[in-house]
């Protein structure tokens, strides 16, 4: 194959592959290739990432379509049943040729993520996560630090650095979890161990609320009662003026105030805290589950946000 442009003197011949390539709407047909570069995509297995080989279509002298799969010429025939697995992927003419001539890699692999790596092994060492993502994770930040996308190679050779660094954070964290396994599971023994032993001796909860608080309740108001009549009768209260207790080991029980809210008006307890953050943050919260469900809300503007994912 020249290494002169092959649409120089055939620019009808190239109309279609310039379309596609500039991402215009183009009729494709399955066995009825057009003139152009494009890429294969293959995977040596399922779950391996994907390689591409550089295809060119070009006019042959008869008429027909030549072609050529990485560097060998195949016939007319077989340029047609590779047509519907290249077609979708074309390529421009510099990047056709430093792959196809000169060995480099595609403009949209990242050198830190080659094209036709297998799904790492399973048994990943922390050491070996640790190096592969820092590596990752510092060219991920000077780029987040750095100008936007300029064009779509890039694009995705960022998204290729995305696609892997999402990959070893999974692994890391399924090799987290394995790493904690065993000590969730003691805790788990230690939690049913204890828990029936706990249970039962919080009863003493019972004891405390159910039977004495009553009766420090009704000491305390005889006490009462006692003070009123003494100080109708204007003479000293009699009997013991501490607080009622009950108890003679360890520490006493005794009553002890303790202050609640009774919400008498409601509208009217949420006013005084409609800037409080923690009352924000639940009423944000409440209106994003809102409009995500279709619920139109009072006040609400309904806004969208595209990410990509």
């Amino acid at each position: 194959m020249s290494t002169e442009s092959f649409y120089d003197n055939n620019y009808d011949a190239w109309a279609w592959w310039k379309a596609k390539l500039a991402g215009m709407p183009v009729e494709m047909n399955e066995g009825t290739p057009h003139a152009g570069f494009f890429r294969k995509p293959h995977k040596e297995q399922y779950g391996a990432r994907r390689t591409f080989t550089p295809i060119a279509y070009w006019p042959g002298w008869d008429g027909r379509l030549c072609c050529r799969v990485g560097d060998t010429d195949v016939t007319p025939e077989r340029g047609q049943d590779l047509w519907v697995m290249v077609g979708n992927h074309p390529v421009s003419e510099e990047a056709y040729r430093a792959v196809a001539e000169d060995g480099k890699p595609w403009p949209d692999e990242h050198e830190l993520v080659p094209m036709g790596d297998n799904l790492p092994p399973e048994d990943m060492s922390y050491e070996t996560l640790f190096d592969q993502i820092e590596d990752l994770a510092r060219e991920a930040i000077r780029r987040i630090e750095g100008p936007p996308i300029a064009d779509q190679a890039e694009a995705d050779r960022i998204a290729n650095l995305a696609d892997r660094l999402a990959e070893l954070c999974h692994l890391a964290e399924e090799q987290r979890k394995e790493e904690r396994r065993p000590y969730d599971e003691g805790m788990k023994a230690v939690q049913k161990k204890w828990a029936p032993v706990l249970l039962k001796a919080e009863t003493y909860k019972d004891l405390k609320y159910k039977l004495l608080t009553p009766w420090l309740s009704k000491l305390k108001q005889a006490q009462e009662e006692q003070a009123k009549a003494a100080a109708a009768a204007g003479t000293p209260p009699t009997g013991d003026a501490r607080r009622p207790r009950a108890g003679t080991r360890g520490r006493a029980m005794t009553l002890k105030s303790l202050k609640h809210a009774e919400i008498t008006d409601y509208k009217a307890c949420l006013a005084f805290f409609a800037d409080s953050p923690d009352i924000k943050m639940a009423v944000q919260d409440l209106a994003n589950r809102a409009v995500r469900s279709g619920i139109t809300v009072p006040g609400v503007n309904v806004l969208e946000e595209q990410k990509a994912v």
